[in-house]
């Protein structure tokens, strides 16, 4: 059952600094905005940020999310006027009759990302998997048991999902298409294969239920029995994976020309052990999704973001729902409880044997601790998935997740630097060339007008006249095209 919560009086949009320039934003302070109404441009790295309501844009103002490590975000408040009223949408009923690079276009423009968590692009995915893949895996496995929001989600709209499903293979030429779910999902395994029982195109595979069985790399290992390899994609291998809840909002972007500006999350309350899923528009704030569920005494309460194992504490509760959030957890707080001492690393091996990816946490974790950036990188850091299995059976309790968070950051850090140096050598090569390119001509000018013999004077000074000439040009033609070079280099900085 999928509850629904009013609108707030306020709606908070925290937007990532980094991918974010200030030439991107649409809007300003003061400005009506209608419910739909894209707020930013989208750029290579992120896709365009919509308006869940329509009224007015209140401010916008640097602000740190608390979770986060990137400390400048910018945060857009928009002030409801409780009219809801949308943009002019733009529906496709026969999505067959366009080009796939065209509903790629689309799905870009309305924002749509991956709702599984990793909140990649779509549009980007799809247009990397372009006869590249054979199979469509459609993710319906819910990695952490508090979860229940894809469970939902596939309950009440099964039909727009297979709609969805269709639409990915006719866009990415999939021949076949693969919905995974657990085992214990006994009565949705029957409506879904009541379903697709005379298309052609859908399979069924049903996995056991076992955590983090929701991850792509295990997903595709339980499946074929193949790795993914070491900084590529399940694309590289022929398989195209997209969340449940992806899949829905990509039928709703070319269907119902909608963009993505609201999503299904779970609350989990650990004190009744109950799981509800609610339809919230994304830049709601926490506080008055709580306060709506008569959830007054903050202070008596630990709010996560996430379910059992992944999750973050939630320090402010400003913070907002956004595209990667799909599940807020709630726990009464004890207030006497016992400090968790983390000893030191005793080699005892237990997080390697819990590992689903087979990596080595203890060394990680020890690289990690030295700043020892090279040997985490050899010993394969962005393969970890997060999961905190490690965390749980360690008897030292020490943070490994945390350690490998933030090792993965400066790894990302380190990898930018390191392309846009190759960038800008590549620019720098170019540029000798073309400058040697360009000596080499008006020498060889020079040199020919010099050997050659010439009787008559007019002849001679009309010569020399056309060499001073061509001189002057290729001069202005070297500065100009510095000066482009350098505006260029300014402009990619920015």
């Amino acid at each position: 059952m999928i509850n629904h919560i009013p609108n707030p009086k306020e709606f908070i949009i925290y937007l990532k600094y980094n991918t974010l320039k200030k030439s991107m934003l649409r809007v300003k302070i003061n400005q009506k905005v209608l419910c739909g109404q894209p707020l930013t441009f989208g750029d290579y790295s992120s896709v365009p940020i919509h308006s869940p309501t329509s009224g007015m844009i209140k401010n916008i103002e640097f602000n740190s999310g608390s979770l986060s490590f990137n400390k400048a975000n910018i945060k857009i408040t928009i002030l409801s006027d409780y009219l809801d009223q949308w943009i002019r949408l733009k529906k496709i009923n026969h999505y067959k009759l366009y080009s796939a690079q065209y509903l790629i276009k689309i799905i870009y423009q309305l924002g749509v990302v991956g709702l599984g968590g990793a909140n990649f692009s779509s549009s980007k995915k799809l247009m990397l998997s372009i006869k590249k893949v054979h199979t469509l895996v459609v993710n319906a496995v819910e990695s952490d048991p508090l979860i229940t929001s894809d469970y939902c989600l596939i309950n009440n709209y099964l039909n727009e999902i297979l709609i969805g499903c269709e639409i990915i293979s006719w866009i990415s030429k999939a021949k076949n298409i693969l919905i995974v779910i657990q085992e214990d999902k006994i009565e949705l395994i029957s409506k879904i294969q009541l379903l697709i029982k005379n298309k052609k195109l859908f399979k069924i595979c049903i996995l056991k239920k076992k955590y983090p069985g929701g991850s792509s790399k295990i997903i595709i290992k339980s499946l074929t029995g193949k790795e993914i390899p070491f900084g590529k994609h399940s694309i590289d291998i022929g398989y195209l994976i997209f969340n449940v809840a992806t899949v829905y909002a990509i039928k709703r972007a070319i269907m119902n020309g909608e963009p993505l500006i609201q999503r299904i999350v779970s609350l989990y309350d650990y004190k009744n052990n109950l799981s509800k899923n609610f339809l919230i528009r994304i830049g709601t704030p926490i506080n008055f999704f709580l306060n709506y569920l008569k959830i007054e005494n903050h202070l008596d309460y630990m709010i996560y973001i996430g379910g059992i194992f992944m999750n973050n504490c939630l320090i402010n509760l400003n913070y907002s729902i956004l595209k990667d959030v799909n599940c807020i957890a709630i726990k009464k707080y004890k207030r006497k409880t016992k400090k968790i001492i983390n000893y030191s690393c005793i080699n005892c091996g237990y997080c390697v044997q819990v590992c689903p990816v087979d990596l080595l946490p203890q060394k990680l974790y020890l690289y990690a601790k030295n700043n020892n950036h090279e040997k985490t990188k050899k010993s394969y850091i962005m393969d970890c998935i997060e999961c905190k299995a490690c965390e749980k059976v360690c008897p030292s309790n020490i943070p490994l997740v945390k350690y490998f968070k933030y090792e993965k950051i400066i790894q990302k850090k380190i990898n930018a630097e390191v392309q846009k140096k190759k960038f800008f050598f590549s620019r720098f090569q170019l540029r000798e060339e073309r400058l040697s390119k360009q000596k080499k001509i008006f020498y060889e000018n020079k040199n020919y007008f010099s050997t050659m013999k010439l009787t008559k004077p007019n002849i001679f000074k009309k010569t020399l006249k056309k060499e001073l000439m061509s001189k002057e040009l290729t001069e202005k033609d070297i500065r100009k095209e510095i000066l482009r070079s350098s505006i260029k280099r300014v402009q990619y900085k920015k």
